[in-house]
């Protein structure tokens, strides 16, 4: 979901890998003889198998409101530097325009700042509703008390749920089961003897509910740790990342995988790999599904991706302000998510394999799906 500066200038000196290393979810890493690891080896191999799947049915509600016309609602993004901030929030306005809603998209710029204002104009110009893109509820909580006094509702994309957060209801992914699938993938690629290089975000809660997924599900495997964390922020990435990256990699010469936080922690991470004279030997794991790293996975730069659908993430929360604004009680989505390689990526987005756009439309229309 996040994406920062850089990345156009960045991607082109990245795709020069693409010759580079196997992307695929066995590796060429040594098997194990013992017992223990062949059975922790297909316990993984399954896992990434039932992640991998095509997802072509939804657990969508069966009941709706009849969705109100013309309403105008202000969306806010993390920032509009990349593609799944804006994206989700853009898919919120395709999903409410054949009602005839407003949905004004607001750049957040990565600044809290910014992420405030915009809140507080959308109160004083009395949109009906907010929608905020990857924008932590914490780092704007009088805006949304503000926004809760003026009887405003406002849904979150990508964000856990959080108590007494203000949120009336929030789409997101299983940040915690994303790590776990792509700790049984790593598990599976190295045969369960990977050394991991981890880098992580703590400005995210969400960041930190993905890195313990993964390292609870690496712990079960006794021939897997992670040899050294790299700890990095969103605004330091491209000055940053790069060298930490290289730095942990001549530290550690037998690391086997490198997993970002984030598919933008990735691109930036994948130049430390290339700069350690490590492509093709080290793998590298990202999350989210941004359009870069579509293409890098698909030239064997990025080894895998563990991926949600922005465009379903919009058109969930276009759900959520129908009902909000029809005086529903307040519900959470939680997003499917799928694993790629370069044998598996597709060439656009991916938005799920369910007519997801379809029953929601019946649903919005008619009240319920099947109503004729």
């Amino acid at each position: 979901m996040y994406r920062w500066r850089g990345v156009a200038v960045f991607l082109a000196g990245a795709l020069a890998l693409s010759g580079c290393g196997s992307s695929g979810g066995s590796g060429s890493a040594t098997g194990s003889g013992d017992a223990a690891d062949r059975t922790l080896i297909t316990t993984a191999t399954a896992a990434v198998a039932a992640g991998s799947a095509p997802v072509t049915s939804l657990s969508l509600p069966t009941k709706s409101p009849i969705a109100p016309r013309n309403k105008r609602v202000v969306a806010v993004t993390c920032t509009n530097e990349g593609d799944g901030c804006p994206l989700s929030a853009q898919a919120v306005g395709e999903a409410t325009r054949q009602f005839g809603w407003d949905v004004k998209v607001i750049d957040g710029k990565g600044d809290p700042a910014v992420w405030n204002s915009a809140i507080l104009n959308a109160i004083t110009t009395r949109a009906d509703a907010i929608v905020l893109s990857a924008v932590a509820p914490a780092l704007v909580k009088d805006a949304l008390a503000k926004a809760a006094a003026a009887k405003i509702p406002v849904v979150t994309m990508f964000q856990p749920v959080v108590a007494g957060d203000g949120i009336y209801g929030h789409v997101r992914p299983d940040h915690a089961a994303q790590g776990k699938l792509a700790a049984n993938w790593v598990i599976a690629d190295a045969k369960a003897k990977a050394k991991v290089i981890e880098v992580v975000d703590a400005e995210f809660v969400e960041l930190g509910q993905r890195s313990t997924g993964f390292n609870t599900e690496l712990k079960k495997c006794g021939g897997c740790e992670v040899v050294q964390t790299v700890d990095s922020t969103l605004a330091t990435l491209s000055t940053r990342l790069p060298g930490a990256i290289t730095a942990a990699l001549q530290k550690h010469p037998d690391a086997t995988h490198v997993v970002a936080a984030t598919d933008n922690h990735a691109l930036f991470a994948s130049q430390g790999i290339q700069a350690a004279g490590r492509a093709g030997a080290v793998k590298l794991v990202g999350y989210d599904g941004n359009s870069p790293n579509y293409r890098l996975v698909r030239t064997g730069v990025q080894a895998m991706d563990v991926v949600e659908s922005y465009t379903l993430q919009g058109w969930l929360a276009a759900d959520l302000l129908i009902r909000a604004l029809s005086g529903e009680p307040g519900r959470d989505y939680v997003l499917p998510s799928r694993l790629f390689t370069k044998d598996t990526m597709p060439a656009g987005l991916w938005a799920t394999e369910a007519p997801f756009k379809e029953q929601l439309t019946e649903l919005w229309t008619k009240g319920a799906v099947g109503n004729g």
